[in-house]
Formats: structure tokens, C-alpha cells, sequence
């Protein structure tokens, strides 16, 4: 990701927009308003287990913001251990957002290795369908919390994957959807 950033002026750097009256806009993660609205029941659910860290990186040739939330571990039922959680935002995303606005679409590591159906290439939980409807995806509006929720419940489902046989035929618990990209954008 990136190292935290030591000025301030470096992380509430502005996206280069400007608002009708002129003014240089922020990045949305670097918004208060916007992580305090994110963030509010996810710190009061998890507490000290939760941080946040945000800074500049280089993407695409320039300098980009993100925004980080570390969890200690979530607990995830059938599992002994608590897994870490990692949620980025990115300014300018280092991945395909699929057309989804970055703050829509974050990078989550967890559980990183695992053996899954359903992980991207840089082993990021394949949480949702980009191209499902935006009523059965995350969006930022709905908070950090359901999103933490979102991973735990899809961990559990690749713990209960493996152990009903994995690649040979496990059960999946969750709800599913084709992978890739469909015919009418691939073409």
C-alpha cells in the first residue's frame, strides 16, 4: 500500500477537482465527513481492534491517497483463530473496478492464501458481483460494519467449503454468481 504519510497537507490532498466555487476538492477518503459516516458503527462494534491509516502511493505514474482499516482479527465461526482484515480505499484503484465508483469498490485482504472459489487473482475475496444489481452489493453508504460483516460471513463459507471437500465438490453456503466478465462487455 504505501507508506503513512508524515504531512498532513500530503494526505488531505486534493484530487485535483475543484468545486463550482473554485475551490480544490478532496479525495473522498480523505473526506471527514466521509470516513466518520463509514467508520461510525464499525468503531463501535470493534473498538480498539479497528485503525485506521491513510497516505499517498504511486499509481499509474502519479501520486494517488488511500485509505486503510485494519482489523485485529474477526472472529469467524468454526474457526479457532481470529483472521486479519485489511480494507483499502484508493483514490486512483490498482485494480479493475468493473465501472463501480473506487469508494464502492475497496480491496479486502484476508485469510490471504486460502484455497477458495471465490477469490480474486490477488487473493481479495470475491465478495459480490460487479455487474449485479447496486441494491445486492456493499456500498460505502451502507458503512464499514456491514462490510466486515460481509467478509466474515464469506470467510465462514470457505471454512465450511474446505471442510465439506473443497475443489472436490464442497458446499458452498453462500449465494453465487458467474465469473468473469460477461459476453456483452467482453466483447
Amino acid at each position: 500500500m504505501g507508506t503513512v504519510s508524515e504531512s498532513a497537507a500530503d494526505v488531505f490532498r486534493t484530487s485535483g477537482d475543484r468545486d463550482g466555487a473554485g475551490r480544490p476538492v478532496l479525495w473522498y477518503g480523505a473526506q471527514p465527513a466521509w470516513q466518520i459516516d463509514l467508520e461510525r458503527d464499525a468503531q463501535r462494534a470493534h473498538g480498539l481492534h479497528l485503525r485506521r491509516e491513510q497516505g499517498i502511493g504511486v499509481s499509474w505514474r502519479r501520486s494517488t491517497g488511500w485509505l486503510a482499516y485494519h482489523h485485529d482479527g474477526l472472529n469467524v465461526p468454526g474457526r479457532r483463530d481470529t483472521v486479519p482484515v485489511t480494507v483499502a480505499f484508493f483514490e486512483d484503484p490498482p485494480y479493475d473496478t468493473y465501472g463501480i465508483a473506487p469508494e464502492n469498490y475497496p480491496r479486502i485482504w484476508a485469510d490471504c492464501g486460502a484455497v477458495s472459489p471465490h477469490r480474486m487473482s490477488d487473493q481479495a475475496p470475491c465478495l459480490y458481483y460487479p455487474w449485479s444489481a447496486v441494491e445486492q452489493r456493499w456500498t460505502a453508504a451502507d458503512g464499514l460494519l456491514p462490510l466486515l460483516n460481509l467478509v466474515r460471513d464469506h470467510l465462514y463459507f470457505e471454512h465450511y467449503w474446505r471442510l465439506t471437500g473443497g475443489q472436490r465438490r464442497g458446499q458452498w453456503l453462500g449465494g453465487e454468481a458467474a465469473h468473469g466478465v460477461p459476453d456483452v462487455m467482453a466483447s
